[in-house]
């Protein structure tokens, strides 16, 4: 598995591509800043139609704005099933969109997500881990050969998400927290702010002790 980073300006989340068998996008920023998305991955010497598969971490439009564009190239969408709807329709409240003045195009999603999901892409594997408590159907990724945590908007590098937006629970966060330090994880990689290639089990257990 090759792991690079191609997102994560403005208001954009980070954009973690993982190229193995199943080229694979974890979440897809706003789509405000797609140009430089895609000379990103032409540096990599790919194009957007080469992402078979793109996971979002939730459903909030700084990591699904952009998902129109990878779909229209041809690329799967795949989210946790709770908050697939929201996508479908075109949600505006939930997912924030109205925030950055946006009514957002209804979106194919192709696979919805479960807890316990495995998701195969050749010599690595992601473990679905459902995590509410940022939003109600979050999920973190979990490859478990490498410890490699993507936490989408569940903990940072010292912080941890908010719970004051639609669907959010404080209660739900802590409990999400705990399973995942039960994984130890080796490295964190989460939807904004820097990752950490090593310790990320203590950063995990900071987190439980700041909430």
């Amino acid at each position: 598995m090759m792991l690079h980073q191609i997102g994560g300006l403005g208001y954009d989340s980070n954009m973690y591509l993982i190229i193995d068998d199943v080229v694979t996008l974890i979440d897809a920023g706003t789509g405000q800043n797609f140009k430089t998305v895609r000379q990103n991955l032409e540096k990599l010497g790919l194009k957007p139609s080469d992402i078979e598969l793109l996971i979002n971490t939730h459903c909030h439009f700084d990591h699904t704005g952009g998902d129109v564009d990878f779909l229209k190239a041809g690329c799967e969408i795949a989210i946790y099933e709770s908050e697939a709807a929201l996508l479908r329709k075109g949600d505006r409240h939930v997912t924030m969109a109205h925030f950055f003045g946006v009514h957002p195009e209804p979106l194919e999603v192709a696979r919805e997500l479960h807890d316990g999901d495995r998701i195969e892409l050749g010599s690595s594997v992601l473990e679905v881990i459902h995590t509410p408590g940022h939003t109600q159907g979050s999920i973190c990724l979990y490859e478990p050969r490498l410890g490699a945590l993507f936490s989408g908007d569940t903990v940072f590098y010292g912080d941890v998400g908010r719970t004051d937006l639609p669907t959010g629970d404080y209660r739900a966060l802590a409990k999400s927290l705990k399973k995942l330090a039960e994984l130890r994880p080796k490295s964190l990689y989460p939807g904004h702010g820097p990752s950490a290639d090593d310790g990320a089990h203590e950063v995990i257990l900071s987190a439980i002790e700041l909430i």
